[in-house]
């Protein structure tokens, strides 16, 4: 990696640019004189649909001069009019756009904020792609509507390629699929991604190495290879077309069958939920889904009985090494409920025999108050963190803002504290603190609500997704 750092990734930098400047004079020449209402309103047809042709070849230099020299293809592509929607699967990096360059291009559903980049933005103008504005609150409706719009149209459109599981895995399982793709009810062609590498160093998830790391690792490979599986045309039964979900789980169970992986229940929403765990430094914030079900299958998340731990926590001997016959105890539950050893064994990470009270109760509060602002998680955990609402010493008020979020950080928290210990005495009140950020807007995430983020129900996920 080293030694192609310095010999062979300049050259291939140097060739990416190249490759990438001349996709934009190409999409520049083919938008020439069109308006962004005429590129939504009509397939391009005549010489502006060969210059988009030119321009996804011009991309496919891109990944070409980035080490992906060759991609197998297996299977035949359908037509548009055979099936207007491509579901691709599994969705795991950047790289899986190698998908829209490698042939004749398809459209994407993109977020409108894509159309401002610099360079790519023409570029992905160019495929006439279905924005989603996601400053709109009618966002989702519109883009299902205009996903619909294009599949019944009678117009020569492309196919519209969706990464049904709408985010990226580790390719492990497929998720849920999102039912976007398939609420047109129209005839599906199901495509496989694989990348067939000795070493993988692009897999791109909500926890691990960043995006720069990767590039320059594959980068720095001497080839990489993609194998591209175009799967029979799937064709919608009446039960299917009536109901998106039912199709898209039978679609995302032939894909699963063909990669001979196990599906799993979770979703792009749990990643949502696990993202801001870690952002708000909840232990376990990878198992955070699967401590909800166990929560929910005990009963928990609608008792009281975490709060009333809450309240003796610190009156507690030894509170921070329970082993399983406590932990029941405290909790209420038979000793002897499979889904309190599944709690037990979440929380005992590092297999000591025992869990620690506080990242339970940290854990079940969270589940709980996800969707309510963060102001009012903070206020459950008080009790965890000190004796007293009323006098937070320095010390607890730092350990109990770092669940906060990612914005509450160790400096800002320090100076939030001397801006509220006015008098110097040491310890400042809960109440004054949130006096105090009401009226400061650089607060304003902590009265912020997440209610993009549902509450989980019991069911049987496989925590097979990074």
């Amino acid at each position: 990696i080293y030694v192609l750092t310095v010999l062979l990734l300049p050259i291939r930098v140097v060739g990416c640019v190249l490759s990438l400047l001349s996709a934009w004079m190409f999409a520049c020449i083919g938008l020439y004189g069109m308006s962004m209402e005429e590129l939504q309103a009509k397939p391009l047809s005549g010489w502006r649909k060969l210059m988009q042709y030119w321009t996804a070849r011009a991309m496919r230099m891109v990944y070409t001069s980035g080490s992906f020299h060759y991609i197998k293809m297996k299977g035949t592509p359908a037509t548009p009019k055979e099936a207007p929607i491509l579901v691709v699967a599994p969705h795991s990096s950047y790289v899986d756009s190698i998908l829209v360059v490698s042939g004749h291009p398809p459209s994407i559903v993109a977020k409108r904020e894509t159309a401002d980049i610099p360079l790519l933005g023409r570029i992905i103008n160019y495929a006439q792609p279905i924005y989603v504005q996601r400053e709109d609150p009618n966002s989702r409706q519109n883009t299902i509507k205009n996903i619909v719009d294009r599949a019944r149209s009678p117009d020569n459109w492309p196919q519209v390629v969706i990464f049904a599981e709408g985010t990226c895995t580790n390719r492990t399982a497929l998720i849920k699929f999102k039912p976007g793709a398939f609420y047109p009810g129209v005839p599906v062609q199901p495509v496989l991604l694989r990348y067939p590498n000795k070493f993988d160093t692009f897999t791109w998830t909500w926890d691990g190495p960043g995006v720069l790391r990767l590039l320059w690792l594959t980068m720095t490979q001497f080839y990489n290879r993609c194998e591209i599986e175009y799967l029979p045309v799937y064709t919608p039964s009446p039960a299917e077309m009536a109901d998106a979900n039912l199709y898209a789980n039978n679609v995302r169970q032939v894909m699963a069958t063909a990669l001979d992986v196990p599906t799993s229940d979770y979703s792009f929403e749990d990643v949502i939920v696990m993202s801001r765990a870690r952002e708000m430094k909840i232990p376990f914030p990878g198992d955070i889904v699967e401590i909800e079900h166990a929560l929910d299958a005990l009963d928990l998340l609608d008792s009281k009985r975490d709060m009333e731990l809450c309240d003796k926590y610190l009156t507690l001997a030894n509170p921070e090494k329970l082993d399983i016959i406590t932990f029941a105890e405290l909790l209420q539950v038979d000793l002897k409920n499979p889904d309190l050893h599944k709690l037990f064994a979440l929380l005992n990470h590092r297999d000591k025999g025992t869990v620690s009270l506080k990242s339970f109760l940290v854990c079940s509060l969270f589940c709980k108050l996800k969707n309510d602002e963060i102001i009012e998680f903070l206020r459950a955990l008080i009790k965890l963190y000190s004796e007293s609402s009323e006098k937070i010493s320095r010390e607890s008020f730092t350990r109990l803002m770092k669940h906060g979020g990612s914005k509450m950080t160790e400096q800002k928290t320090q100076t939030l504290f001397y801006a509220l210990d006015t008098d110097n005495v040491g310890y400042v009140s809960f109440d004054k603190f949130v006096q105090y950020t009401e009226q400061q807007p650089s607060y304003k995430f902590l009265y912020h609500k997440s209610e993009h983020i549902r509450r989980t129900k019991s069911s049987k996920a496989t925590p097979t997704t990074n």
